[in-house]
């Protein structure tokens, strides 16, 4: 009867992993963009299948899915400055947030929010907010939308 080398059974289950997850997904993954400055009753961060709390300095990270309740409402303080105000039955996913290279992508699913923005001041800077009918882009303003 053979027996298999424990170092090639090693290596097939480490390749199969590596084929499974790619590096830059966990590389992005946990990444923080922000915390939660002020929240009233009825917040809530999905961060993958995990439904959290959301107190006063909960952190918001690359991915998370902040959700507001009827009259809840949440202000998110982003680590380039600029904040969020989240308004009553929102959901907000926070795509990317770069406060070195000033690159921020939002996306609002439904609701309300308020951004203000810090101003944009390094070559190729965005702070974009998605809806499903359009984009909006600034350089460093104070703007509200609604989905």
């Amino acid at each position: 009867m053979k027996t298999r080398s424990t170092f090639l059974i090693a290596l097939t289950v480490l390749m199969s992993f590596s084929i499974v997850v790619p590096p830059d997904v966990s590389a992005q993954a946990g990444q923080k963009a922000g915390q939660i400055s002020r929240a009233i009753p009825d917040v809530g961060i999905a961060r993958g299948a995990q439904q959290l709390p959301a107190p006063v300095k909960a952190l918001v990270d690359w991915g998370d899915v902040v959700r507001t309740g009827d009259g809840g409402r949440a202000r998110v303080a982003l680590d380039d400055g600029s904040v969020l105000n989240i308004g009553s039955s929102s959901t907000l996913t926070v795509t990317q947030h770069n406060a070195a290279a000033q690159q921020t992508q939002i996306e609002l699913s439904y609701g309300r929010v308020r951004s203000q923005v810090v101003k944009q001041s390094k070559p190729n800077s965005k702070f974009e907010i998605h809806t499903s009918v359009g984009v909006a882009g600034v350089v460093g303003t104070d703007f509200l939308l609604d989905s």
